[in-house]
């Protein structure tokens, strides 16, 4: 019976330790306005851990563009950044992590793995836990600008 009790407690304990860290961070209710979206990253390329302080984006549109980084936000939390080149470049790089909003102008992502496919000979990099990065907002027309923290 006592030892029933003890692991139900600390079963709840878990429990709420576990919840109060997602809630902390899902409990901010600014505009997700990147929710969606897909950027061409005009200056700064892929968006990794060790990447530029600065990217400068603007809108992906139906444009036929055949060398290019970019980066899209697929949902509520999720990125991808990823690169695409022309014949002669077999080696393409996807960044997969998630996203929040920490302020109205500022977000935190964390790469979860960077991928290299078709004739690259490097291993999917998968980090526990997971790299993180910060970056401050700005619009400016249509353009956005991330400026790493």
């Amino acid at each position: 019976m006592k030892n029933t009790f003890v692991f139900s407690f600390l079963s709840i304990i878990l429990v709420m330790t576990l919840s109060c860290k997602d809630s902390e961070r899902k409990k901010t209710n600014f505009p997700n306005y990147l929710k969606n979206t897909e950027w061409i990253v005009n200056e700064g390329g892929l968006i990794i851990p060790d990447g530029g302080k600065i990217y400068y984006m603007s809108p992906r549109d139906t444009a036929l563009i055949f060398n290019f980084h970019a980066v899209k936000f697929l949902d509520e939390e999720k990125f991808k950044s990823y690169d695409a080149w022309q014949c002669g470049n077999d080696c393409f790089t996807e960044i997969h992590g998630r996203y929040y909003f920490t302020e109205a102008n500022q977000i935190k992502m964390e790469v979860d793995s960077i991928r290299k496919s078709e004739f690259c000979d490097v291993p999917t990099q998968t980090f526990k836990p997971s790299k993180v990065m910060s970056f401050n907002l700005a619009k400016e027309g249509e353009q956005l600008k991330l400026i790493r923290k």
